[in-house]
């Protein structure tokens, strides 16, 4: 049924959720994983160096983030390869990678306004995946939203 998941990746325990979902059904349906990150710089930046160092900053972070867990999925017998897209929309740039690559399913972590600890990829993506991805989207909520 799935053959290639696409993870949308920020480091956050929102994400880590979404990424052991991902390897229970990339396992259930031998499927590949490909975690995406997107790096985008930041509209308040004053000058294109400060672009270029923010930018710089946040692949170091999603990089070292994924790093952390990636032998999470070796260890379950899934395989999970990190990409990071640069972009200014997070929520379009993940549906464009998901068409552009092929994916059966997007996974994407939620969670609640007011207690966001993701800050680069996630903010806003559940709801906008949702509502604008072709591909069908597997949202992995918090822990206690019910």
């Amino acid at each position: 049924m799935f053959t290639r998941l696409l993870l949308a990746w920020d480091g956050s325990p929102s994400a880590q959720r979404a990424l052991d979902l991902a390897v229970s059904v990339a396992r259930r349906y031998g499927a590949e994983i490909v975690a995406a990150s997107v790096a985008h710089s930041p509209t308040h930046a004053e000058t294109e160096e400060d672009r270029v160092e923010s930018v710089d900053a946040t692949r170091r972070f999603l990089e070292e983030s994924f790093s952390r867990v990636r032998d999470r999925a070796e260890r379950a017998g899934v395989a999970v390869e990190h990409v990071i897209v640069e972009g200014e929309e997070p929520a379009d740039d993940i549906i464009r990678y998901a068409h552009e690559h092929g994916f059966d399913l997007v996974v994407a972590g939620h969670h609640r306004g007011g207690r966001r600890p993701g800050r680069l990829v996630l903010h806003g993506l559940a709801d906008r995946l949702v509502a604008h991805s072709d591909v069908p989207v597997l949202i992995v909520g918090d822990r206690g939203d019910g």
